[in-house]
């Protein structure tokens, strides 16, 4: 295949010096290679002048067109432009951080009273607040006052409500998962959210799943339940364990219900806002939606702390039980807003995917080596590597054309 020839529609740039990078190695010009390499080695009666692409795929072996996919996703990756990648390495970290410190937050041994976790959700919207505030006063052209006004509109207010309502239970309802289940488990479970964002996209946004999109939600609903759901109670004669035995099937329950509620949360928030950011202009209007939620989502959750934990803030204070650790769960919490919601604005599926299989990676190394809050057995390990490669399955390009009608030659 030689420079500027043409296969199924995409051009093949090589290695030339007078193109950018961007064009050499296109993901497009790569999956078509991709697909010239493997008709190469298919056998010749395969495939016969005139006959076309769609005619050939129907003879190539799934797993084979797995592999083009699969690579095709890895050279995209490889090749992204830098505020993708700055997205995906922003998102691997922060995800898995804030798993492990929320975890250890919430299970360390303390002396006085733990930190009330709805405040620790206010203060986290309130540094929201703070940091999109500073990012539009010193990125934008326009002056801070005028931003601020357009972004006041009553319409836009209101339908921001419902997103910031969502996120508000979505974020309490972590630090209670966090409470009962561990990190990697968490991590695991949570990627339910791509089911109910699929959902959500099929019923509201009209968008068409494929084959191996349903065949990587099934994938993904096995391993969570591989997960969560082997674990038998034997009840032995004594109480001591039989009592243990009851407390970790409520915390499994407590825990995994608290995820499915934050999964389903997720996946209508996630399909709500991902259409009102993606109708900004720039990087500016980005900026000034997430202040409107995250200011939407303060209000909120300053009457959550007042009827929920009133009683107790005004009996100890409302930073009782802080210390170091707490205070970097709430920034964490908050800057891990902000990154998803870059990555909603610049990113797409393919990042979303490899950056929850590596954040699953690193909170279970973690989880296991360091903090000795899991113990790995044979069905959690079988359960998450099923679970990884369902999301890497959904993400995975697929933008070739496999229905083009131009023929091979």
């Amino acid at each position: 295949m030689g420079a500027g020839e043409k296969f199924i529609g995409y051009t093949f740039r090589p290695d030339d010096a007078s193109l950018p990078s961007s064009l050499r190695y296109g993901s497009v010009s790569h999956t078509a290679l991709n697909l010239f390499s493997l008709r190469k080695s298919m056998p010749n009666g395969l495939i016969r002048n005139g006959r076309s692409l769609q005619t050939c795929l129907c003879h190539m072996t799934s797993i084979g067109y797995l592999r083009v996919l699969f690579w095709s996703s890895l050279r995209k990756i490889y090749t992204m432009e830098r505020p993708k990648l700055y997205s995906l390495v922003a998102m691997v970290i922060q995800s898995s951080l804030l798993a492990l410190t929320m975890r250890y937050s919430r299970t360390e041994q303390i002396d006085g009273v733990r930190y009330v976790t709805s405040t620790a959700v206010l203060m986290s919207e309130g540094i929201k607040v703070i940091i999109c505030l500073l990012i539009m006063a010193f990125t934008a052209r326009k002056t801070l006052l005028s931003q601020l006004s357009s972004i006041m509109n009553t319409r836009d207010v209101i339908k921001s409500c419902v997103p910031a309502i969502l996120y508000t239970i979505q974020n309490n309802l972590q630090f209670v998962a966090m409470s009962y289940l561990d990190a990697a488990t968490f991590q695991v479970t949570y990627q339910l959210k791509i089911l109910t964002t699929a959902v959500f996209s099929v019923c509201f946004l009209r968008r068409q799943l494929d084959v191996i999109h349903w065949s990587a939600l099934i994938l993904l609903t096995a391993g969570v339940a591989i997960v969560q759901f082997p674990r038998s109670i034997d009840c032995p004669n004594s109480d001591g364990q039989c009592e243990s035995g009851r407390g970790e099937v409520k915390n499994v329950l407590v825990g995994g219900a608290s995820v499915l509620v934050m999964c389903v949360s997720s996946g209508f928030a996630g399909v709500y806002t991902e259409k009102i950011l993606k109708s900004t202009s720039g990087a500016e209007g980005m900026w000034a939606k997430n202040v409107q939620l995250a200011f939407i989502s303060t209000v909120f959750s300053f009457f959550y702390v007042y009827i929920n934990d009133g009683k107790a803030v005004m009996l100890s204070g409302f930073f009782q039980g802080y210390d170091s650790i707490t205070w970097i769960v709430i920034v964490q919490q908050a800057v891990l807003g902000l990154v998803i919601s870059l990555v909603m604005k610049f990113a797409d599926n393919i990042l979303k995917g490899f950056a929850s299989s590596i954040a699953i990676l690193i909170t279970t190394v973690v989880s296991s080596l360091l903090l000795h809050d899991l113990q790995l057995t044979c069905s959690f390990l079988i359960g998450a590597t099923v679970v990884m490669g369902s999301a890497l399955l959904y993400s995975v390009d697929r933008s070739v054309d496999h229905m083009s009608s131009e023929t091979i030659i």
